[in-house]
């Protein structure tokens, strides 16, 4: 836990100096539209990309070299083996063609050298996708840190791989390159399929956030509820995999957590509504990106309230919530400067630190398993079920 600690002062102070090359304050300002980032070749430039540099090789070190911490890693090792070999796994094909091209480039089963690829291309994604979209870099990477997304990609490595992917092609979704956004999003799909979603959902939560739309979807969200037995033998067509499955047998739970987070943001934009500081009935980029942030996460509410049987329903709603990253700091900048913005800082800042503390609480049950950390350089890793590693 002290080491995960550490990582996460390491990585802040690193994004803190990218703020600061930036040119950015402390706390989030007004504004919501994409940064102001510098102009290629300037020292701020240079600065910044060697405070980005910096903050990816804090990152990306413990990620790569970490060995059977989290809670499919074994299972991993077993799907790189499977896929080599041109075995049944359920895993896509971009998936299988990466692990069976790095396999025979090195000669035989580098499994780290697959983990460090994931985590390169996780890390890189995710810091990338943050310096693209965010209106202040160190507040939204501050949520990103202590909301768990990075830490949980020790767990479920195709899954946070599509999910960075996601969030960098989110730009261009709100900036209205649909064409590149569905490529990024189709790339994102071989590596996991439920990325698809988004193809969806992101243009339902653009239209969201207002009234006619909002209500129907409630609508929907009932029908979710009532009708779960339906939709569990729809989804089982969908993901054959799940049937007879231990996931499928653990069922859904609800998420607390989730729930009061959407809630509260979503209690926090009525009340800028209400004070006339943020203006839904306006068109301009900035307020559609606002609002369409906002309807990702009114959608994700109803999910986490009226899904919540679905197994794993966290992997659909994690594309609706991640995006909170950009959109909490954007609502911080439209509370009037002064100390009403400071307090709405701080308040945002302490209930991160809550979230992540529980996440740590956590991290080493059975489910996560993300903790104790184990690298491979003091441990050497058990015996898989095909006795592949030797």
């Amino acid at each position: 836990m002290i080491f995960y600690i550490g990582i996460t002062i390491f990585a802040l102070a690193a994004a803190r100096m990218t703020g600061i090359a930036l040119g950015q304050e402390l706390l989030p300002g007004a504004g919501a539209g994409r940064p102001d980032l510098p102009a290629e070749g300037t020292r701020r430039d240079a600065l910044a990309k060697v405070f980005l540099c910096l903050l990816f090789a804090v990152l990306f070190l413990p990620a790569a070299m970490r060995q059977a911490t989290g809670n499919d890693y074994m299972r991993y090792v077993e799907f790189f083996h499977l896929a080599s070999i041109d075995a049944y796994v359920p895993t896509e094909a971009g998936f299988n063609a990466l692990v069976k091209f790095l396999y025979r480039l090195c000669g035989y089963e580098n499994y780290l050298l697959v983990f460090a690829v994931f985590a390169a291309g996780t890390v890189g994604f995710f810091i990338a996708a943050v310096y693209r979209r965010a209106q202040n870099f160190f507040f939204s990477f501050f949520l990103f840190l202590l909301f768990g997304y990075y830490f949980q990609s020790y767990d479920t490595v195709r899954y946070y791989f599509a999910l960075s992917i996601v969030t960098f092609a989110l730009s261009d979704f709100l900036e209205r390159r649909y064409a590149a956004f569905v490529l990024e999003v189709l790339a994102a799909s071989l590596f996991h399929r439920s990325c698809l979603a988004v193809l969806v959902l992101y243009p339902l939560a653009a239209v969201s956030w207002s009234l006619v739309p909002a209500l129907l979807e409630a609508g929907l969200g009932m029908v979710l509820f009532l009708f779960r037995d339906f939709w569990m033998s729809i989804i089982v067509r969908l993901y054959p995999s799940y049937e007879d499955s231990e996931i499928l047998a653990a069922g859904g739970s609800f998420s607390p957590g989730n729930v009061i987070r959407c809630g509260l943001i979503l209690a926090a934009a009525f009340a800028l509504r209400k004070a006339g500081r943020l203006h839904t009935g306006e068109r301009s980029p900035e307020e559609r990106e606002l609002c369409m942030e906002l309807g990702a996460t009114w959608i994700a509410f109803l999910v986490y309230v009226s899904g919540w049987f679905i197994p794993e329903v966290s992997r659909i709603c994690y594309y609706l919530t991640l995006p909170q990253i950009f959109l909490i700091p954007r609502m911080i900048g439209r509370v009037p400067p002064g100390r009403k913005r400071r307090a709405a800082a701080a308040a945002a800042a302490c209930a991160a630190v809550i979230v992540f503390a529980v996440f740590l609480r956590n991290a080493d049950d059975i489910r996560i398993r993300v903790l104790p950390y184990h690298s491979f350089l003091f441990s050497d890793l058990p015996e898989t079920p095909s006795r592949s590693i030797q």
